[in-house]
């Protein structure tokens, strides 16, 4: 869950308990069932309480737009609600395509009943419950890392957070010159404008996904309890010769002197739709008055800052957990997206906390990228489990490099190099918001 982009990432978790979806759950004495409309105040109160934090009138407003009732879980101690977990449906884009995705959020256990086996259960319902659906995946942005392998989720996409002090710097060398315009827009005036931008950009980025009205409105959300002293959010868009909206920065600034002016500027999002509207925003960005620093927490893990900008200060990046992937569908989640080149290979998935995934699949992929993947009794080329192969997913974490961290076994010579080059993208996947 995100709060805003500055908070702590939350967690989804998966786990076990018996029983079919639908209905009421119980574990350890205590009732899971989905929430109704009405509960939603309690639902997120219990949330908040286990992040240690509170609710607000705005909370309320905004989170009663986007919670999605029957997809969202509590466990009930008696009438109180002491665990909490739910879903927002997005749609991510993979390798080759767009697939409707589940995103967990909203995980949280009151302190008083932590260690009761009620996340397990919690998580169990939930991942029965995307099965049931029909839903080949399920990605969620975690705030402690150790948790969430035990469940089948696999770190799929980094971030980097990026900072670039701004004295002296200039566009680097062979940059595009900034031509059109850049107009300054109140952002939800923006909205309408460079949601377009948006929507064309995130379908051929691996790890995007799609916005619709409410999910602008918390993107552009700028809450003053939020802003750590940063001015209120600014949208400068990018129009090129022809007045199209090519690119646009969501920003804001934080006044501060040190012998001279010494603001920095944090970055909310940048899009760019080519070199000549990335040119334009970074030249932009590196010409604000007063600003002698910018921050940007979650860039993309491979932007080319060093070819973007040449500066006498070295940036400085730091990677970060981005998407973790689970795989709820084995085969239809490797037949949803396509493949850099072509591929046979069986793999032996091992997935004790999703029984229906354990087996053999051969993966299939052509020329053309597509494929097709069915269980098979043929002896396995690769055996690994459902953590490891969601980790590969999107292609950011290659299966060579969890080969040689232990998590993958080559059981037939040449097969890990061949599924490793196939599951690989051009660009690394990076999902730029917090859900």
């Amino acid at each position: 869950m995100q709060r805003d982009s500055r908070r702590a990432q939350t967690s989804a978790h998966s786990a076990q308990s018996s029983g079919g979806s639908g209905g009421a759950r119980h574990t350890g004495g205590m009732e899971i069932r989905p929430i109704a409309a009405e509960e939603l105040e309690p639902f997120l109160r219990a949330v908040e309480s286990a992040f240690h934090d509170d609710v607000h009138e705005d909370d309320l407003e905004l989170f009663g737009e986007l919670i999605e009732p029957e997809r969202t879980l509590a466990a009930f101690d008696g009438e109180q609600m002491v665990a909490t977990t739910g879903i927002f449906t997005r749609e991510l884009t993979v390798p080759g395509g767009l697939v409707r995705m589940p995103g967990v959020t909203l995980v949280g256990v009151l302190p008083t009943h932590r260690r009761r086996g009620l996340l397990t259960a919690l998580m169990r319902r939930q991942i029965d419950d995307i099965h049931a659906a029909g839903e080949p995946i399920a990605a969620l942005w975690a705030s402690e890392n150790v948790i969430y392998g035990r469940f089948g989720y696999g770190l799929a996409a980094r971030h980097a957070s990026v900072t670039l002090r701004t004295t002296g710097a200039r566009l680097g060398p062979g940059a595009p010159a900034p031509g059109g315009r850049v107009v300054l827009v109140e952002p939800e005036a923006a909205i309408d404008r460079i949601a377009p931008l948006y929507d064309r950009v995130r379908r051929e980025r691996v790890g995007h996904l799609d916005r619709t009205p409410v999910w602008w409105k918390r993107r552009t959300r700028d809450s003053e309890r939020f802003r750590d002293g940063y001015s209120t959010l600014r949208a400068a868009i990018h129009e090129d010769g022809d007045g199209a909206v090519d690119g646009y920065a969501l920003y804001a600034v934080k006044n501060g002197w040190e012998d001279g002016p010494d603001g920095r500027a944090r970055v909310r999002e940048l899009v760019a739709d080519g070199p000549a509207a990335a040119s334009a925003m970074w030249s932009y960005l590196l010409g604000l008055d007063l600003v002698r620093a910018i921050e940007w927490q979650i860039a993309p893990p491979d932007v080319p800052l060093g070819e973007l900008v040449t500066s006498p200060q070295q940036p400085r990046l730091a990677l970060g957990s981005n998407l973790w992937i689970r795989l709820v569908d084995v085969p239809a989640a490797l037949a949803a997206r396509s493949y850099a080149a072509p591929v046979d290979v069986v793999f032996d998935v091992d997935d004790a906390f999703c029984p229906w995934n354990a087996g053999r699949y051969r993966l299939a992929a052509g020329a053309d990228g597509r494929a097709t993947c069915e269980r098979t009794d043929a002896d396995a080329d690769i055996a690994l489990s459902a953590a490891a192969l969601g980790a590969a997913y999107l292609g950011g974490t290659r299966l060579a490099a969890l080969a040689f961290a232990g998590r993958v076994r080559e059981l037939r010579p040449g097969a890990l190099e061949r599924a490793s080059v196939a599951f690989g993208t051009t660009r690394e996947p990076w999902c730029p918001e917090i859900f």
